[in-house]
């Protein structure tokens, strides 16, 4: 990986090489979205702008044969993030920017990507009535208009996962090219401001009680979910343990990943009342 990001250093030929590759190529559109990012995060908005513009030609391409809207959001949402990071130079304000990516997806998938909104309605279909043979029939009747939003949160909140992956991808790089060692303390102290707690508060009270707003919990959690992986690996670099502890949480995702989701995002609401990593480091 960071063979790419030298050589996308060498000038804007490279850069737009590599931004034009990466999206062509199925499922690596976030590492085209990574040297979006890298360019804007070194080379202001200017530079990054023409790289942008270069890393979406493949999006065309993938629109007009499968309507396919993937390469748009991922790479104009890192695009967006990095601006605000490097602007601001706070990675959490960045992060919270993530979810226009998700929002973005949930307006835009069912009106510009008609095709893949089918597969959804189809898939919510085959749930629904896969639980009306499970359980009580009134009982999934009442959960039958959840399926849909959830299904499409989903979706979109997988679209901004991958967008934040390129942000944080292209901060790396820049880190390990111009400031060693940067990018990993600035992602141990990761930490969502208070305004931000609070209106994912409120919108998973509203989504427990309106089908309609369903569809946003997944976006707005996602950057509460980034900040419990932040926490884990602060926690550990802070009390000197060894890798195999970060091996083993990643595992531990490929057995338990619904509950370390919530797991994770229970711990990053409470972090950001007691900030556990504050207390550690006064601790020591």
């Amino acid at each position: 990986m960071g063979a790419i990001a030298r050589f996308s250093m060498q000038g804007p030929r490279q850069a737009a090489l590599m931004a034009v590759l990466f999206a062509a190529i199925p499922l690596m559109y976030w590492v085209s979205a990574a040297v979006v990012a890298l360019v804007i995060l070194r080379q202001g908005l200017n530079q990054g702008f023409s790289i942008l513009l270069a890393a979406l030609l493949p999006g065309v391409i993938w629109y007009a044969t499968q309507q396919d809207i993937t390469v748009f959001v991922v790479v104009l949402g890192s695009a967006v993030m990095a601006a605000v990071l490097r602007v601001t130079a706070s990675l959490p304000k960045a992060i919270s920017i993530s979810i226009l990516a998700g929002f973005a997806t949930i307006a835009l998938l069912p009106e510009l990507s008609p095709q893949w909104f089918g597969i959804l309605q189809q898939g919510a279909e085959e749930y629904g009535k896969a639980l009306e043979s499970r359980m009580d029939l009134a009982v999934a009747k009442q959960f039958q208009p959840w399926i849909l939003p959830m299904l499409l949160g989903g979706i979109s909140a997988m679209l901004q996962l991958f967008a934040i992956a390129g942000l944080l991808l292209g901060r790396a790089w820049q880190a390990k090219l111009f400031n060693p060692g940067g990018f990993q303390q600035e992602f141990h102290r990761l930490r969502l401001p208070y305004w931000y707690v609070l209106f994912a508060l409120a919108v998973f009270l509203f989504g427990a009680s309106d089908p309609s707003w369903v569809s946003s919990m997944p976006v707005i959690l996602m950057p509460l979910f980034i900040m419990g992986i932040s926490l884990v690996h602060g926690v550990i670099a802070m009390g000197r343990l060894s890798s195999q502890w970060l091996m083993g949480f990643y595992i531990s995702f490929l057995f338990f990943l619904p509950y370390m989701y919530a797991l994770l995002i229970l711990v990053a609401l409470l972090d950001t009342l007691f900030n556990f990593r504050k207390r550690l480091n006064d601790t020591a």
